[in-house]
């Protein structure tokens, strides 16, 4: 297994194939901000509905996303903030995420080796994390008054 692991590395390394990724990965992400941005979420045919909303009926802690990110790109945060309350929490990921992919893919050096050890000495961030996440998910299923307030706002 850590051969193979090895072997992925040294060939993700290697500069053509850094750079590839790092068009590819600029490339999507501007090809899905036009998307986004081309017109709202809800009448955009090419933004996927929430597969598990449409099973279940119930919000995932994702649900509101796409809305949010729409209304942030449009300055209107406090809107985006009516979509999804965990956003800033969801941004922040995101971005941290995209930070040290596009360092990896900018010098070849593996960043996420660092966040891996650092997490395997503090596990309980990603514990609470995982709480928080949970808790969200479910207190905004609770069709009761404080509680409807995380569901995400109708689309307008």
């Amino acid at each position: 297994m850590k051969k193979q692991r090895d072997k992925l590395l040294t060939f993700f390394c290697k500069p053509f194939c850094r750079f590839t990724l790092l068009i590819i990965t600029c490339l999507l992400i501007v090809v899905a901000v036009f998307i986004i941005c081309l017109a709202g979420p809800g009448r955009n045919p090419f933004v996927p509905k929430c597969s598990f909303f449409s099973i279940t009926g119930l919000y995932c802690p994702g649900c509101g996303m796409t809305r949010s990110f729409y209304a942030i790109v449009n300055g209107h945060f406090g809107e985006a903030f009516l979509y999804n309350p965990l956003w800033p929490f969801f941004a922040l990921l995101m971005l941290g995420s995209l930070y040290l992919w596009f360092y990896f893919l900018l010098t070849g050096k593996n960043s996420f080796i660092p966040v891996n050890r650092f997490l395997s000495k503090h596990p309980y961030y990603c514990l609470i994390t995982a709480i928080i996440i949970i808790l969200f998910w479910v207190l905004r299923n609770i069709p009761v008054f404080p509680f409807t307030v995380l569901a995400p706002a109708q689309v307008r």
